[in-house]
């Protein structure tokens, strides 16, 4: 991990922090509101020497007392401060501690108590005590020196108005340290656990390509989650998919394009519908197939009749022309997955989905949603059909390991994964992305992605989302009239006649279909 792995490791979990932080902080406050206040008192005393003169032998002196000074504690100290004070012991209870200053001659007795009375009656009594205790000593033994140890008392202790323990403070720091610590543990042990894609993950390593487009969550209608401006950045999104896409090969211009993703709920089809509907209104003639035929959605997200499409193409049941539907967009047109057959790995893969693929790539540009790798087959089958893979990846939801057993079952057949596709990327939170994890560049230049309601006046509303967005048909009613075009190429081998490409079409010059007025145009179900 490098230092800027750290910092936007800690930008992520900022709320743990602060969290774990103030739970320390109150931990320690706690600590110290409910431990026992303990009140300190100090007095000080002058060690001399007896003789000949009057400060004669103060050096032995000072080394005598620093003997005697362990005393302090002693049982009779204790006596004689009681005896002294005239108090009850009970009254009295607490520790007594004294050392000799060093580099001087003077005495420091320091006394303890839950009481700051008997604090100062402990400290002021400690010193009259140890004096009468050393007496006695001296006077039992036989001083052949002549030197007799003196302690004066000098300055007598004061009662404490603060208690030194417990320090409240300390105890709110070292609380508020030890949350931080436990919160960086926990940062460290769950990006060590975490098996699920996240926007800092390494693509290159795990899927062994870049990152083409960074999709917001969206929403259950296929609308981006929040205002106007969160649509913008779903829309520009997929434009930079778009983008992407035509700019993926050098040497070979991709025509056909899959899009799948892992496993299922990873918004795949979601993916590859808003992907058509971009192409389609650049200009590109674009068709998206539904090769999803054990789960399609390809004709619910376009609000389209699905019941008769692909299945019926390949089977022989209908001819081509009546099962591309064309849509309000005169560039975009769908074949939808038709009904369940019971074999859709080896409809995918035969020989006539190869010939439709190779007719149509001359008119058109093919975006094919395919069903997830790991559960089925078919995507394994139509990657080697198509000139590229686009791979879908849910930020908190696909697993590592199964992205990866996605690339290497696609590797083994040879095909080639153009870029991947970071789709339920949160726009704010934990797990976002951009300036700091967040989409700040949007922020920053936020009147790119708005157009105004009038010439002159300030843009102030966002532009609408690249979403599939179509009404439903209503019973009865028909299918968008296409304009006539050419008749189609005869070819030998081809399961549909190719549909023939108008050259150098303007915008109001695009015609919706181009197998005649009413050869895609299926007829109204009732």
């Amino acid at each position: 991990m490098t230092f800027l792995d750290f910092i936007a490791m800690t930008r992520r979990g900022w709320k743990i922090l602060v969290v774990l932080i103030a739970l320390g902080a109150v931990a320690g406050f706690g600590y110290a509101f409910l431990s026992p206040k303990i009140y300190q008192a100090s007095s000080t005393g002058f060690i001399a020497a007896e003789g000949s003169s009057a400060i004669a032998g103060s050096d032995e002196a000072v080394a005598r007392a620093g003997a005697y000074v362990t005393l302090i504690s002693s049982q009779q100290v204790r006596d004689a401060i009681v005896k002294d004070a005239k108090a009850d012991p009970a009254q009295l209870s607490g520790s007594l501690g004294a050392r000799v200053v060093p580099g001087s001659t003077l005495i420091e007795v320091t006394a303890s108590s839950a009481s700051p009375e008997a604090a100062l009656k402990l400290a002021n009594g400690a010193l009259h005590g140890l004096v009468t205790v050393i007496d006695d000593i001296e006077s039992k033994t036989n001083n052949t020196t002549g030197t007799k140890v003196i302690i004066v008392p000098m300055d007598n202790a004061v009662a404490p108005t603060e208690p030194v323990s417990p320090n409240t403070k300390l105890a709110i720091a070292i609380g508020a340290a030890a949350g931080l610590v436990l919160a960086y543990l926990f940062l460290f042990a769950r990006r060590a656990l975490d098996v699920r894609v996240r926007v800092h993950t390494d693509m290159r390593e795990l899927m062994g390509t870049g990152v083409l487009a960074r999709v917001p969550k969206l929403g259950r209608n296929g609308t981006p989650e929040g205002d106007s401006h969160n649509e913008t950045i779903a829309s520009e999104a997929f434009r930079q998919l778009r983008t992407g896409l035509r700019f993926s090969s050098v040497d070979s211009e991709v025509r056909v394009v899959m899009i799948t993703s892992a496993s299922q709920g990873e918004g795949k089809s979601m993916t590859a519908a808003s992907l058509t509907r971009v192409m389609a209104e650049s200009g590109q003639r674009t068709l998206i197939i539904d090769a999803d035929l054990r789960r399609p959605k390809v004709a619910r997200n376009f609000g389209i009749d699905g019941a008769v499409g692909l299945s019926e193409v390949l089977s022989g049941q209908v001819p081509v022309r009546s099962a591309i539907q064309p849509t309000s967009d005169p560039n975009l047109f769908v074949l939808p997955s038709g009904g369940t057959p019971p074999n859709p790995s080896e409809m995918l893969g035969s020989v006539a989905f190869t010939s439709l693929l190779n007719e149509f790539r001359k008119d058109f540009f093919i975006v094919i949603d395919a069903p997830p790798v790991l559960p089925v087959t078919d995507a394994t089958v139509v990657s080697t059909l198509v000139d590229g893979v686009v791979f879908v990846l849910a930020v908190g939801k696909t697993r590592r390991a199964a992205g990866a057993a996605a690339r290497t079952q696609l590797e083994q057949v040879g095909a080639r994964i153009l870029g991947v596709v970071l789709n339920m990327v949160p726009i704010k939170g934990a797990d976002s992305y951009g300036d700091g994890y967040g989409y700040g560049y949007y922020r920053q230049n936020k009147s790119y992605y708005v157009k105004p309601k009038k010439t002159g006046e300030k843009r102030t509303s966002a532009a609408p989302a690249v979403v599939p967005n179509v009404p439903q048909r209503q019973p009865g009613a028909s299918a968008p009239a296409a304009a006539p075009a050419q008749a189609p190429r005869p070819t030998a081998a081809a399961p549909a006649p190719a549909l023939a490409r108008p050259a150098q079409p303007s915008p109001s010059e695009a015609q919706p279909v181009t197998a005649g007025a009413r050869g895609l145009r299926r007829s109204t179900r009732n």
